[in-house]
């Protein structure tokens, strides 16, 4: 026998990314089930994720301890204790998995090319370049080792900007806590703020989407919630050497999750990594329009027909229908701008108010009977059909697309039975739930109870071959039509036990690089490095003369500083080794200055020697300052002269 198959003709678009991401998540849905797949919850578990940092977080500050010289002997304590220290770790690790679960998320929204909404693409982006500003400024609040190397890369990085001074950099290193406690308090409220902004760039992120699912089922909640404190049991979080047992941190623990940014200061200069860094973002804000995505022209609604009933308008997922005011009635306004083209709303509307140019025209009059028609989503692959079989084919935007009342005509004059092919995971998000609950009497406008729900069966993409359509094509028919229900091909159970063990897995694969040793000072190398603050003599001097008499100053006021030269020679040959003019800051050169400079030297010991350029009698110098090898050595000013700083000067 030959196959009879009738195709009606409709604009044919596939996304091959949604296939091939489908197929490959078909795999854990057979554990899972399809509904409690984390594959197709990326985005709520990562929100489930930074809803547990978050709570953790508070609780873990009641025992914190703020003041820098404190900080981690406060950590320490907390992690000493069972209980406190088990929520610690659930912090460190849901804050490592919220990154993971971010990027997930952005990668399957680029892969399955979903990214249309430029408000939500955007948004998306600038929440994960927050969520790294909240674990780079919590990774700073421990003041370990860890913090230490945080602290001096950010201050290195905004050296390059006007407005930032490098010898934050060395204050870092020196643990200079009078100029470093002050950052500590900007972390600790950056910290906290940037967890409130997350929160309201969430809000935006789900601005235009109906009915979002903010959290994954309430099962795979529990999955997550055990496997996370499991894990977190298992392998508790341990702090690096506190901040202040060395001047450089020779060797600490890296996150990749949050410090990937910062290895790119090992392998470029300061300028380069800016030149990346803002590059990439740029590149990823624009990616909606380097690679244009067509959304489905939009759909037609009849108002003379609409009888605003409001069901396309709460079907919708994308808010793009509103019922609003017009010639003196209540209608479905759509929003041209919003609307994707999905055809949901055609499905919801009983009056077939709403049209679309892609949308096949259905054979619903009288004729010899079929074996089966056919709605396949545009998103579904192209069927392979059984032979022997006489199939009537339309292909709409979206299963949800399918109006009940349509299938009862085609049963009542023109088809034995009808397969809805879709997807497992909705490209459009709700267009499987909408169209399962319709057909299940469950949602309106729903299947009629007058017709044989056993006769209309939905194959997800995954779960389709032509041998279970030709199965369920001489399937006999429910004995009592009150009894039938629609078949859906899908995974439907879960194995806890087994999903909970996948998870515990995962999060175990992700600890490692979580607690990675870099070394970004060389244990061989002499590193000298000279940090202070300098107020060098006035130059020039204005007498203001203006303004009433008891607002002048008594004194003249400075107008110039003068510039200061840094040099650094060899104390064994005189060799010079290094020269820099530093000029006072402000608009004038009238403000002290920072000198700041970080050398790695092969000579065993130096003279440095500081000179004010324009008075060349007032100079300051230090001879013979000894090198060694790790910890580095410091040159500071102090008490009028230059010496050479302890581990905690």
């Amino acid at each position: 026998m030959t196959d009879n198959i009738k195709e009606q003709p409709a604009r044919k678009e596939r996304t091959y990314g949604h296939q091939l991401f489908q197929k490959f998540s078909s795999f854990f849905g057979k554990i899972y089930s399809t509904d409690l797949n984390p594959l197709y919850n990326l985005g709520g578990i990562a929100v489930l994720m930074f809803t547990i940092a978050c709570i953790s977080g508070i609780y873990i500050f009641i025992f914190y301890n703020i003041n820098p010289r404190d900080a981690w002997d406060s950590v320490e304590a907390m992690s000493n204790n069972t209980f406190n220290g088990w929520m610690r770790t659930i912090h460190r690790y849901s804050s490592d998995l919220l990154v993971i679960f971010i990027l997930l998320h952005l990668l399957h929204t680029l892969f399955t090319s979903k990214f249309k909404r430029l408000v939500s693409w955007i948004s998306g982006i600038i929440s994960f370049l927050v969520v790294v500003i909240i674990g780079v400024t919590g990774f700073m609040l421990v003041w370990d080792q860890k913090a230490k190397l945080a602290g001096y890369l950010t201050a290195k990085l905004f050296s390059s900007l006007p407005i930032f001074d490098p010898s934050i950099a060395g204050a870092f290193l020196l643990n200079d806590l009078n100029t470093v406690g002050g950052f500590f308090k900007v972390a600790l409220f950056g910290h906290i703020v940037f967890s409130l902004v997350t929160v309201i760039i969430i809000w935006i992120h789900l601005l235009r989407i109906s009915k979002p699912k903010l959290f994954p089922p309430k099962k795979l909640i529990i999955y997550i919630i055990i496997a996370l404190g499991i894990i977190s049991i298992a392998i508790p979080v341990k702090s690096d050497p506190p901040a202040q047992m060395s001047n450089l941190p020779i060797q600490t623990t890296f996150d990749w999750y949050y410090f990937f940014g910062y290895y790119l200061m090992k392998l470029f200069t300061v300028n380069q990594n800016w030149f990346i860094l803002t590059g990439s973002g740029i590149i990823l804000c624009i990616i909606p329009y380097l690679i244009k995505r067509k959304n489905n022209p939009p759909v037609y609604i009849d108002l003379d027909k609409c009888d605003a009933c409001n069901l396309c308008s709460y079907d919708c997922p994308y808010e793009a229908i509103d019922m609003l005011p017009h010639n003196g009635a209540r209608k479905a306004i759509l929003s041209p701008d919003k609307c994707v083209g999905c055809g949901i709303c055609i499905g919801s509307c009983a009056e077939h108010a709403i049209s679309h140019p892609i949308y096949p025209e259905l054979i619903l009059q009288q004729r010899k009977k079929s074996d089966l028609a056919v709605f396949s989503c545009s998103y579904f692959p192209e069927p392979e059909w059984p032979s022997g079989l006489d199939i009537v084919h339309y292909r709409v935007p979206c299963t949800g697309s399918v109006m009940p009342k349509d299938v009862q005509q085609m049963l009542d004059n023109n088809s034995e039975k009808v397969a809805i092919l879709g997807c497992e995971d909705c490209y459009y998000r709700l267009g499987k739930n909408w169209t399962i609950n319709r057909f299940l009497r469950k949602r309106p406008p729903t299947f009629s109870k007058k017709f044989d729900a056993s006769k209309v069966k939905m194959f997800t993409l995954t779960q389709y071959n032509k041998d279970k359509l030709l199965a369920f094509s001489k399937e006999a028919s429910s004995a009592d039509i009150r009894t039938g229900t629609l078949g859906v091909d899908d995974h439907q159970k879960s194995n806890p036990i087994l999903s909970t063990l996948i998870l515990i897995v995962f999060f175990s694969l992700m600890i490692p690089f979580s607690n990675t040793t870099v070394h970004f000072f060389n244990p061989q190398e002499k590193t000298l490095i000279v940090n202070f603050k300098y107020i060098s003599t006035p130059q020039e001097y204005e007498q203001v003369n203006t303004g009433a008499a008891h607002m002048r100053a008594l004194n003249p006021v400075v107008k110039k500083r003068s510039p200061v030269k840094l040099t650094i020679y060899s104390a064994n040959n005189s060799r010079l080794l290094f020269e820099k003019e530093f000029s006072p800051r402000g608009l004038r050169h009238d403000i002290a200055m920072f000198i700041y400079t970080q050398l790695n030297i092969e000579a065993d010991s130096v003279n440095v020697d500081i000179t004010e350029t324009a008075f060349p009698d007032k100079h300051y110098e230090i001879k013979n300052v000894h090198l060694k090898k790790g910890d580095g050595t410091f040159v500071i000013f102090k008490d009028d002269k230059l010496q050479v700083a302890g581990k905690n000067e």
